[in-house]
């Protein structure tokens, strides 16, 4: 399971991507593996500014250690988002197919229907989009229950 390189550009709602993040607190960026909703969010700050910033759900921190450690858990708060669907097989990177998706990414029905997951894992997260486009983007593998993987090779 090896990740692959991607392109800022390209980046849509759905899919599944680490970078490094250098916050405000670390001097060292750390690796975040997220599942993007919105990837350029137009946000107008306390000061008046207009910034960007790319918004998802948190799935691994550090390359490895996932947020979520319930397996199936994982699956069906994936599968309550969209459809998950395969993009490498061998690689084992997935995406989710959103069906409300909006101009500006993903609709408020969306966040509704995972709000108690999203209060129960503290997953949702927001980062800057130019600090976060600093670092180089890959499409990254996610580990799923062997039979959700064979179900998903088979359609």
């Amino acid at each position: 399971m090896s990740k692959q390189i991607y392109n800022w550009r390209k980046v849509v709602a759905g899919d599944i991507i680490s970078f490094r993040y250098k916050s405000k607190k670390s001097t060292a960026g750390v690796l975040q593996t997220l599942l993007v909703f919105n990837p350029r969010l137009p946000v107008t700050r306390k000061d008046g500014t207009k910034t960007f910033h790319l918004v998802g759900l948190k799935l691994e921190t550090r390359g490895n250690i996932p947020t979520i450690t319930n397996k199936p858990l994982l699956v069906q708060l994936l599968e309550n988002i969209g459809d998950l669907t395969i993009v490498d097989e061998k690689t084992g990177i997935y995406k989710v197919l959103i069906r409300e998706i909006g101009s500006r990414g993903v609709r408020p029905t969306v966040y509704k229907r995972i709000q108690r997951d999203l209060k129960k894992f503290t997953i949702y997260r927001t980062y800057d989009y130019v600090q976060a486009r600093k670092s180089q983007v890959f499409l990254e593998p996610i580990v799923l229950p062997k039979n959700v993987r064979e179900a998903l090779i088979e359609n």
